[in-house]
């Protein structure tokens, strides 16, 4: 059997467009509460989590209450958060996309419930949990949001999501601007006027 390499090839309700601007949301949130960030009142690397998701969680609550998208639906809106686009539900995580921590691996049976709504009994998509992996910087800015399908602790689906590079603040994992040529600086004693004498 032929390995699928993208969302869409597990179900038709996961098209690049809809994945992206949902990950947009979640980077928009996570970016503004890197900006707020403010070490020096007490915040810290847990106060940043916990604003950064509650904010990308609020803007996917805030498009599904505004009809933003006739897809983009939820199933959970705590703090949980299980939202759906078209038909198949998913979650958020911030971390490496092959390591899922214990919680992001566990599926609730409402979720579970809409999988089945959403797969055949025989498709093997059925038995995935999927997952937008927020990687980050050091200091909490994203640098890739993976579409990933757990099959347990293996990532079954592993699919780099494609966003503007220019929206993200951290540099690591960043491609580099292109190169400029600059004019080799003036190299000399400066006269009482401010003119640069050079040697010759």
């Amino acid at each position: 059997m032929v390995s699928k390499t993208y969302p869409w090839e597990y179900h038709g309700d996961l098209t690049e467009d809809r994945i992206v601007a949902v990950a947009r949301m979640i980077v928009d949130g996570r970016q503004a509460a890197v900006e707020l960030f403010d070490e020096e009142n007490g915040d810290n690397g847990w106060t940043l989590g916990c604003r950064a998701f509650q904010f990308g969680r609020a803007r996917i609550l805030r498009a599904v209450d505004e009809d933003a998208y006739d897809w983009l639906g939820i199933v959970d809106r705590s703090l949980q958060l299980i939202f759906t686009i078209g038909e198949v539900p998913l979650r958020i995580y911030r971390g490496e996309a092959e390591e899922p921590t214990d919680r992001t691996m566990r599926q609730s049976l409402p979720e579970l419930r809409q999988l089945g709504f959403s797969f055949d009994d025989c498709d093997e998509g059925r038995e995935l949990a999927y997952r937008l992996a927020i990687e980050t910087d050091v200091d909490g800015s994203v640098i890739s949001v993976k579409f990933v399908g757990l099959r347990g602790e293996t990532a079954i689906l592993n699919w780099d999501v494609p966003l503007d590079s220019r929206r993200f603040s951290g540099a690591i994992g960043r491609p580099a601007s292109e190169s400029v040529e600059l004019e080799a600086p003036a190299i000399g004693v400066r006269d009482r006027e401010g003119e640069t004498k050079t040697g010759g």
